[in-house]
């Protein structure tokens, strides 16, 4: 009977432990592994490199020597946390879920847990789905192995539902499968522990992983064991200590060993029952696998009371209860510890929570601080866009402004314009209206004398006066046409002595009717290259002015020469006896309006469009007019055009030719 009491509390230790097999997954370490990492690690190398290789010590060292895997696993978190930010998160992950499983290993299940926490908000804030499995798993083993199975299967059931995701390693799938089959033993739900223990071992198998296939065989064998089906339960078990020899897993020839003795137990071979479990307690000191120990103990001093030999069960017994009395103490302490670590992890939820509301009461502010900016970035916009349009319109008001002041002004100067035009046109016209008038009264006073001769001069002077009204008609037409732009100039090889004569033959009778005398002299073959209604309309106007401002018996000459500065022009002056003109009266006509106010004299008026439009036919032929006159001595107008390249073959005209007198 008492045999039965211990091989159930056996049996039910056996299934706790076996709630701890996925934490032993990794195959052991050869003593070369470990030698080239500890090489490695004498060596100077970057932090990151560093981080990597002792974790990697870590994980070769925490399923047989946890003890001696702790320092390489602490040194690699604290070298992990003093990396820089973009560098942490990834290689610190790695190195808290392995000093975890390398505390659960050592029965420290705060500390463990402690470390998962920190790993799982890491695995959060990565996305990293695999990560964040095995940190499940590992929290649901170590409160299976507390035996709280209800928190176990909260964090193995968020472990499933995270298994199928992309990323999840089919080492940690396997891993996990284990653990949650593990935990339906414990249940004694037997169906459900075997078919996630089956999945494992196919998986474990598929992957080629012989440590892994080793302690699901043992958890096999544990439900083959329990149902009574031995013969199963000893095949299983060979199957797996074989492996577990072949790895070196010496925790897990511990487990395997124990069932064993059970299944010797079972069986009836009280000695292969003490052989095995004193070799399980060997290893199991070996590698401070207390808890394996106790349940040593406990079968050792079953077997020993039930072959009557007391005195070793009673050595037995008592080793099992100071050990007992050891494990006991460390699990409390371990709760003390754990319940320190639960105020500690509410008190950082409570704080977490706290930040959290800050940040979403400060991301509020901020995104309120952002629209307002936005509305007054929006609003600033605006106002630059109608500052912007206000003032191009005002630029634009201010030009059709200017605009409509320059076209005022335009009008007021093309209306003043148009009234000097009238006035001078008045005022020219008084000469040849008065001359028609004076041309009926000879008539009247010719016919009532009887005098013939004189009747004989009246077509002389009747044609006089028509050639007066003539040229002013042709003037005003052609200085009307000259300021429209389309009076062009088609310059022409012209001989100077057919100007002159032209110009004497025109003028012969006025200057005759008038007691005055017109020449002109002009060398031989001497040509202008210029427009020929312009150059006449020139000469015209200088001898048909100078007569008009000069008394009886005057005399206007009309001379042509080269130019002596300028080979490329010739000079063309009418030079006249009349009263001339004073400095200022010359300077007005020389440098005053385009159309000059007419001039009145004792002889007779005008000078006003004749003499502006020969200033703007000049200009037009690039040319340039000259007065010089003092009062009392005359005038000379001396005005400059282009000459023409060829010489004219025509006979020379005679120097000089007087008209003669009336």
């Amino acid at each position: 009977m008492s045999r039965l009491v211990f091989f159930s509390k056996g049996l039910m230790a056996l299934v706790l432990l076996l709630a701890a097999v996925g934490q032993a997954m990794a195959a052991p370490p050869t003593s070369g592994d470990t030698v080239a990492l500890r090489q490695q690690l004498a060596t100077p190398l970057p932090d990151t490199t560093r981080v990597r290789l002792l974790t990697a010590m870590c994980t070769a060292l925490y399923s047989a020597r946890p003890a001696q895997a702790l320092p390489y696993g602490e040194a690699a978190v604290s070298l992990a946390r003093t990396l820089p930010p973009n560098q942490q998160a990834p290689v610190l992950l790695h190195s808290l879920l392995r000093l975890a499983s390398c505390y659960a290993n050592l029965s420290n299940g705060p500390e463990a847990l402690t470390l998962l926490t920190e790993a799982q908000m890491l695995a959060h804030r990565l996305q990293n789905a695999d990560a964040l499995t095995r940190a499940h798993t590992a929290q649901g083993g170590i409160y299976h192995e507390r035996r709280d199975s209800v928190t176990a299967w909260q964090h193995y059931r968020q472990g499933l539902e995270l298994m199928s995701q992309p990323g999840v390693r089919s080492r940690t799938r396997m891993r996990l499968l284990g653990n949650v089959g593990s935990l339906f033993f414990f249940r004694q739900q037997y169906r459900q522990a075997m078919h996630f223990d089956s999945l494992a071992l196919a998986l474990a198998r598929r992957d080629g992983d012989s440590t892994a296939q080793s302690n699901y065989l043992s958890s096999l064998a544990t439900y083959q064991l329990q149902v009574g089906n031995l013969g199963r339960t000893k095949r299983l078990l060979t199957q797996a200590l074989a492996i577990s020899s072949r790895q070196n897993a010496v925790r897990s020839q511990v487990n395997q060993l124990i069932m064993f003795a059970m299944y010797y137990i079972e069986t009836g071979q009280p000695e292969r029952t003490d052989a095995a479990t004193r070799e399980a307690l060997r290893l199991a000191r070996q590698s401070d696998y207390l808890e394996r120990a106790l349940d040593a103990y406990a079968i050792l001093a079953a077997e020993a009371a039930d072959q009557a030999r007391y005195q070793q069960a009673y050595e037995w017994n008592q080793r099992y209860v100071a050990l007992n009395d050891t494990l006991n103490s460390r699990q409390t302490m371990q709760a003390l510890a754990s319940a320190q670590v639960n105020y500690e992890a509410q008190e950082r939820a409570l704080r977490l929570r706290q930040l959290t509301e800050e940040q979403r009461e400060q991301a509020w502010r901020n995104r309120l601080l952002v629209g307002v900016v936005a509305i007054l970035t929006v609003g600033l916009l605006v106002s630059v866009y109608l500052y912007r349009n206000l003032r191009r319109s005002r630029a634009a008001l201010a030009a059709n402004h200017q605009a409509l002041e320059q076209a005022s002004a335009e009008l007021r100067s093309v209306a003043e314009f148009k009234d000097k035009l009238y006035a001078i046109v008045a005022h020219d016209l008084r000469g040849p209206v008065t001359a028609f008038a004076g041309v009926t009264s000879l008539i009247d006073s010719y016919i009532a004398q009887n005098n013939q001769a004189g009747l004989a001069r009246l077509p002389a002077l009747v044609r006089q006066a028509a050639d007066s009204l003539n040229h002013l008609l042709d003037n005003v037409l052609n200085w009307a046409v000259s300021q429209t732009g389309e009076l062009d100039c088609r310059p022409v090889p012209l001989q100077v002595a057919e100007l002159f004569s032209e110009c004497q033959g025109l003028y012969q009778t006025t200057a005759a009717a008038s007691w005055q005398h017109l020449t002109a002299s002009a060398p031989a073959g001497l040509c202008l290259l210029a427009d020929r209604n312009m150059a006449r309309t020139i000469l015209r106007n200088l001898v048909g002015n100078a007569l008009k401002f000069m008394p009886a018996e005057g005399r206007v000459h009309l001379e042509a020469a080269p130019d002596p500065d300028n080979p490329q022009m010739v000079l063309l002056s009418c030079t006249d006896t009349g009263p001339g003109m004073s400095a200022a009266a010359v300077a007005a006509l020389m440098s005053g309006p385009a159309l000059p106010a007419p001039i009145a004299s004792p002889q007779a008026t005008g000078l006003g469009l004749g003499l502006a439009l020969c200033r703007a036919f000049v200009h037009r032929h690039g040319g340039t007019l000259v007065i010089q006159s003092r009062p009392g001595a005359g005038t000379n107008v001396t005005v400059s055009l282009p000459a023409a390249l060829e010489k004219a073959r025509e006979a020379p005209v005679a120097e000089s030719v007087e008209s003669p007198l009336a």
